[in-house]
């Protein structure tokens, strides 16, 4: 059964309502996906480097832990590609367990490698 865990500095942090919008995507989601690893994304953002901000859910539904070092992800609006980046996360994802995360899309990690996974909406 999949779980929704929250690292825990974002536990500490995350507001109510972005807390109670992961937890209904969570819900809505995890009765569609079955085996594999899932990015749903929640929303996006620009800062103040005009680096794209995309927080997403990560949904590993395998029984293994997932690692991501130096996976290529991209980003897509409407079917087009906005950014490709490579990304390593600071620690693996549990099995069965999904988790909130955002990727800063920046030129210093972008790639022109074929991406692992994608971020869609």
């Amino acid at each position: 059964m999949q779980k929704l865990y929250f690292e825990p500095a974002w536990d500490r942090t995350i507001a109510p309502a972005d807390r109670e919008k992961m937890m209904t995507l969570f819900q809505q989601q995890t009765k569609q996906l079955d085996s594999g690893v899932h990015f749903s994304f929640l929303w996006n953002a620009r800062n103040y480097k005009d680096e794209q901000l995309i927080t997403v859910l990560i949904h590993n539904c395998e029984e293994t832990p997932l690692r991501l070092h130096n996976t290529a992800i991209a980003y897509y609006e409407q079917g087009k590609q906005l950014a490709n980046a490579k990304f390593s996360l600071p620690f693996e994802i549990a099995g069965n367990t999904s988790m909130p995360w955002t990727f800063i899309f920046s030129k210093a990690n972008e790639t022109t490698d074929d991406p692992q996974f994608m971020i869609g909406i």
